[in-house]
């Protein structure tokens, strides 16, 4: 079951209001990050993806879906917008793959998500896209052993379109 303190846990960042892709999924309990497709709309970032523009703020209600879980996109691109958290200095509070360790502050890491309304985890053990860099054990923000406190990569920032 997903934490419902997952998310955002600095206060103030900057967030900025994009058009969103259409179909995209976001989780409510938990943390979805984003980038920009080619046409500047958010587009909800799944494993391979290599540059972050932030992580979305996840509308409340269901959107176009059927689901209390996440909230769905419209089909037509553009027609629905979100907020994202863009500061490069924001820390988050997500769920993690595995149990989160002193060791592993500052280490690069993945992110593990689809875009079908199932929760992103951060993949603590894993770098190849490394968009991701852990911070802290979720125990220092209210989360558990196996929650991690990480910010996006300061080298994986996809610049604005």
């Amino acid at each position: 079951m997903a934490h419902p303190i997952y998310g955002c846990i600095t206060s103030s960042p900057t967030i900025k209001e994009y058009p969103v892709a259409a179909s995209q999924y976001f989780r409510h309990a938990g943390v979805n990050a984003v980038y920009l497709d080619g046409s500047g709309h958010v587009t909800l970032a799944i494993t391979a993806t290599a540059t972050l523009i932030g992580i979305a703020i996840v509308p409340v209600g269901k959107g176009a879906g059927t689901s209390n879980d996440y909230w769905l996109s419209s089909a037509t691109a553009g027609s629905d917008k979100i907020q994202v958290v863009t500061s490069s200095s924001a820390k988050f509070l997500a769920p993690a793959d595995d149990t989160v360790t002193a060791a592993m502050r500052g280490n690069a890491c993945d992110l593990i998500a689809v875009n079908d309304g199932t929760a992103t985890t951060v993949n603590v053990g894993t770098s190849s896209t490394d968009v991701f860099i852990i911070d802290d054990i979720g125990t220092v923000a209210g989360g558990a052993v196996t929650d991690v406190v990480f910010h996006i990569n300061p080298l994986k920032y996809q610049a604005d379109t």
